[in-house]
């Protein structure tokens, strides 16, 4: 039989899978907060809203996605799991996208709520995401146009 902590994580990977923001978000605590990592990447922690929204900009680009495990630790003492995935998704412009992280979870004393994620995500695909899949911005003035693009890229392509 499997633990709290694991069956929470189960679900927050579902919610990945489900391209859905409602149902990604439906274990996470109130004061959440995300981090993807390496620190190089320049990405913010975010909080439970903010990843919200940036996991609504990166669900909108995929037609199909699945978070899909390969191996999971869990840590009683920490009240943490860590899990390697793989990432496997269709864009929408028909690309396959395919990827992998490690994330670090902690959770609440009960097992049942995401406290936190820190995401290791591959710095190569990442760029790669950012090169060839940030929407191109229609912006009259060329300093909005790359402020703009500077934080779309920050907010779209990375975490997933």
């Amino acid at each position: 039989m499997s633990s709290n902590r694991l069956r929470t994580v189960q679900a927050l990977l579902d919610g990945y899978s489900s391209l859905s923001v409602d149902k990604m978000i439906e274990r996470l605590s109130n004061d959440f907060t995300h981090h993807v990592l390496p620190a190089s990447l320049d990405m913010p922690l975010r909080n439970r809203d903010e990843f919200a929204h940036h996991a609504g900009q990166i669900f909108s680009i995929f037609e199909s996605f699945h978070m899909v495990p390969l191996t999971m630790f869990e840590d009683d003492k920490q009240n943490m799991v860590v899990i390697n995935a793989r990432m496997e998704g269709i864009l929408k412009n028909g690309a396959e996208w395919i990827n992998e992280c490690v994330m670090m979870v902690r959770l609440s004393r009960d097992g049942q709520q995401v406290v936190a994620i820190e995401e290791f995500v591959d710095s190569f695909k990442a760029m790669e995401m950012k090169k060839r899949h940030a929407p191109t911005l229609d912006v009259r003035s060329s300093d909005m146009a790359g402020s703009a693009k500077e934080v779309l890229f920050r907010n779209v392509a990375l975490s997933t």
